[in-house]
């Protein structure tokens, strides 16, 4: 039967994943024939939904890591080796047990919790730390789109923040687009929004990346005018009048 790896989160499993050292590559592939020389690697790197989930479970790690990797890069601009260095009483670890040779069981051995975890847990929902630590990223505007969401899950989405959002009222294929700075403040369930009434059903939104919070009208003008020139719209707006829904802003700047 084969025993559990125990292993340490550090950069790698927060970014890709981690490679099977060479006396725990039997236990992995069930003694299978293996190839000389060759690494074996369990990634994760395309698994965005796990590796969100990673990150949330062991933010602590999350957080010391990329902010150990923030300040190497800072300071020492013209390397790029770098190891994650924490104190013992900072590691948390995760138990990899293989059930077969395509299938392993993930487990928490050792997650530490503190007074700021709920709080990083919302700043990595909304990929507060995406803009600070990916900077690969950086080149977008949008941090964040969500797809549509039902009206009764608005409370969950409330404190997003720097949005440009959408609303839907599906039964009379009315659409809405606005702004906002303060998600929950100027949007509420039952709440008229120009020609948008009050009972709209559906609803998503963009969350603009902090160093764009400062064109935020611009973004939404920009976006309202380009769904006016596919749908119908109340303004007269040039339009192609693709498809049932319709525009119902009656502001938006013209060129």
């Amino acid at each position: 039967m084969n025993h559990g790896y125990y292993k340490k989160v550090d950069r790698s499993m927060m970014d890709w994943g981690f490679t099977i050292p060479k006396d725990f590559v039997d236990r992995f592939l069930y003694n299978q024939p293996l190839k000389a020389g060759t690494v074996y690697q369990i990634r994760w790197d395309n698994n965005t939904e796990f590796l969100l989930k990673l990150r949330q479970t062991f933010i602590q790690s999350y957080i010391i890591i990329k902010s150990q990797k923030e300040l190497f890069d800072k300071t020492n601009k013209d390397q790029n080796h770098f190891r994650t260095s924490m104190d013992g009483g900072q590691q948390e670890v995760l138990i990899f047990n293989p059930i077969s040779a395509s299938n392993i069981e993930v487990k928490e051995f050792i997650v530490i919790e503190n007074e700021w975890n709920a709080l990083f847990h919302r700043l990595l929902e909304e990929n507060v730390f995406g803009w600070i630590f990916d900077k690969k990223e950086k080149e977008y505007l949008i941090q964040k789109s969500t797809n549509w969401i039902s009206v009764d899950k608005f409370n969950e989405h409330k404190n997003a923040l720097n949005v440009i959002y959408y609303l839907v009222k599906t039964n009379e294929k009315l659409i809405y687009i606005g702004k906002a700075e303060n998600f929950g403040k100027r949007v509420k369930p039952g709440r008229k929004h120009q020609n948008m009434p009050g009972d709209w059903d559906k609803f998503k939104y963009d969350i603009i990346r902090p160093e764009f919070s400062n064109i935020l009208e611009r973004i939404e003008d920009h976006t309202i005018r380009t769904i006016a020139s596919i749908l119908n719209n109340n303004k007269n707006y040039s339009s192609l009048n693709i498809g049932d829904f319709t525009l119902v802003n009656d502001t938006w700047k013209k060129l």
